[in-house]
């Protein structure tokens, strides 16, 4: 008697474990497996088989087996002929919800077991002891059919149809449970599959977003001049795009003429603002008075020669962009009011008693070191940090690998076109000249070194050398090969030239980004990391000071001087006088 309850208590925690196993599962096949498993168990078995309803609900699918199946079973119809099949035992069973019992299915009576036995004969074996029984969850709606054959007692031997009846009792409870777990289980699959189509869309709309964001930003950059193939300006174009549609304030800075207007509209253009104005306004353009009336607008009567109400470029700007170049060189007392812009949003007219709320985008430029001009108190440093919420950072022409041949080009065509001249482009030689030169006006100077070569080249030629300023002919001199030993040396001092060069770019865009390694980085169109190990090698600190140790990282020069070190000069370049660009 003991033995007896202690094997039905084994048998029941089996059970109980199969079960708790099934419902964790997060893989439906698994699901499926360990509920053939379960069901063999319970009804004392030696075959379990499930079948799950096929995507059009016209066949009864093979899914599971247990032990696993010697051939593979055809998916049965459930509407052999058009009508639902009620013979044979599986498919009755989906069609009524009920429990079928077929004691031996080689003399099956009113059931046709007839693909049973066709099974038989492929596994020669023989189906007895069977039972069907549909997975019905809380619904009441059938998800499937289990199969369950070769009952038998605990002596082993085969069980009447009486006996069978007992072991439908079983199973059929075991079933309302299966079924409840299968269906969570297709739920759950469902649910990852509609996830990952979803991810996939998602994915493709971003794709397709960026897609659009660049050919937006390619169409609006090529009205305004910015023709670029080069690392550093793709970097710039990039930020804009992933910039334009927010309202932050932007802050562009560079060298004189290196395009800092174009820049701006590029990102006026690239916006959800583009439909709006695009106002512009050179700070250091006007006097102090003009300037904030001006930019704020004066009402009728606020002084002498105020005969009228006059709009502010904020107020013609609403809903659009403002750019104000040069604005280091805005005085001290407008600092204030724009500052007061930024923050709540409100302009106030000179003369005017009450502030009107606009929607103006601000974006400023200049070619000044703010942080000098902040230490010396020519500018408020909080009006800094409200501008340089988004900092963009333009290179100089001469950092631009490509650009000047793709530029003179550009121009050259251009003012060809508008002195109805015929050119037919740039010598080689006088393209070798462009491409040797500093370019100290940046693309500005460019232009006008273009415009003048076109004026003087005659109708059907070239571009050549006599063509350009004679300070950039000038390079063809340099053109005989170098003396003997002179190779070496010319390599080495090109390399400190290299490497003084990128610390003084490094230097400024720390200084410019306030320290911030992560947009300094993005200025200069490196990766975080790579801008660390640059910092490290030229032993410079995250403001772009020299580091106190005194054996530190650099490039050590033929006279044995450190790149980076104390003899490269001062860390802080001097700053460019107001005005100078």
């Amino acid at each position: 008697m003991d033995a007896s309850a202690d094997t039905e208590t084994a048998a029941a925690a089996r059970l109980m474990l199969l079960v708790s196993e099934m419902a964790s599962a997060r893989d439906r096949g698994r699901a499926m497996q360990l509920c053939v498993e379960a069901a063999r168990h319970v009804a004392g078995a030696e075959h379990c088989r499930l079948y799950a309803f096929d995507g059009t609900n016209t066949h009864l699918l093979p899914v599971a087996a247990l032990p696993p199946a010697k051939v593979s079973e055809a998916p049965i119809p459930l509407y052999p002929g058009g009508a639902p099949d009620m013979a044979d035992p599986r498919t009755w069973c989906a069609f009524s919800g009920s429990i079928a019992v077929v004691p031996d299915a080689q003399h099956a009576g009113t059931w046709d077991c007839s693909r049973i036995q066709a099974r038989d004969l492929l596994e020669c074996g023989r189906t007895h002891g069977l039972l069907a029984c549909p997975l019905r969850g809380n619904d009441e709606t059938t998800v499937g059919v289990l199969e369950v054959s070769g009952l038998h007692d605990a002596a082993g031997r085969e069980l009447g149809a009486e006996a069978m009846r007992g072991r439908a009792t079983l199973l059929h409870a075991f079933s309302y449970q299966a079924a409840v777990i299968l269906a969570n289980r297709a739920l759950l699959a469902r649910n990852e599959e509609l996830r990952a189509r979803l991810d996939r869309l998602n994915r493709d709309l971003r794709e397709e977003n960026e897609r659009l964001r660049r050919e937006r930003l390619s169409a609006a950059a090529a009205p305004g001049g910015l023709i670029t193939g080069s690392a550093h300006m793709d970097a710039v174009l990039d930020l804009i795009g992933k910039v334009a549609d927010s309202a932050v304030p932007v802050l562009i800075q560079g060298e004189t003429g290196t395009g800092k207007e174009v820049v701006a509209r590029l990102v006026h253009a690239t916006s959800n603002r583009r439909a709006a104005p695009f106002v512009a306004q050179n700070c250091a353009a006007l006097p102090a008075e003009l300037l904030e009336s001006e930019l704020f607008g004066h009402r009728r009567g606020a002084f002498t020669g105020a005969h009228a109400d006059k709009p502010g470029l904020f107020e013609l700007a609403d809903g659009g962009t403002l750019f104000l170049d040069e604005i280091g060189d805005m005085p001290i007392g407008l600092q204030a009011k724009l500052l007061r812009v930024l923050q709540d949003g409100e302009v106030r007219a000179v003369g005017a008693t009450k502030p009107r709320k606009l929607d103006v985008r601000i974006v400023a430029a200049t070619n000044a070191e703010l942080h000098g001009a902040i230490a010396e108190g020519r500018f408020r440093e909080d009006l800094y940090y409200r501008l340089s919420v988004f900092p963009l950072l333009l290179p100089p022409l001469r950092e631009r690998e490509g650009d000047v041949s793709l530029l003179a080009a550009s121009f050259a065509a251009d003012f060809a076109q508008r002195h109805g001249k015929d050119v037919r482009g740039i010598a080689p030689e006088a393209e070798r000249c462009l491409t040797l030169h500093r370019w100290p006006g940046n693309v500005r100077e460019l232009r006008n070194v273009m415009e003048r070569a076109v004026i003087l080249c005659p109708d059907g030629g070239e571009i050549l050398p006599d063509h350009l300023p004679p300070a950039l002919a000038a390079p063809r001199a340099a053109a005989a090969p170098p003396p003997a030993g002179q190779a070496d040396a010319d390599a080495g001092e090109l390399r400190q030239r290299m490497a003084r060069t990128e610390v003084q770019q490094i230097q400024r865009a720390l200084r410019e980004t306030g320290g911030n390694v992560t947009h300094a980085a993005r200025a200069l169109g490196l990766s975080r990391r790579t801008l660390h190990e640059k910092l490290a090698r030229h032993g410079l600190d995250r403001h772009g000071l020299e580091r106190a140790a005194p054996e530190r990282p650099g490039i050590e020069g033929p006279g044995g001087e450190r790149l980076g070190g104390a003899a490269r000069g001062p860390a802080h370049p001097a700053r460019p006088a107001p005005g100078s660009g």
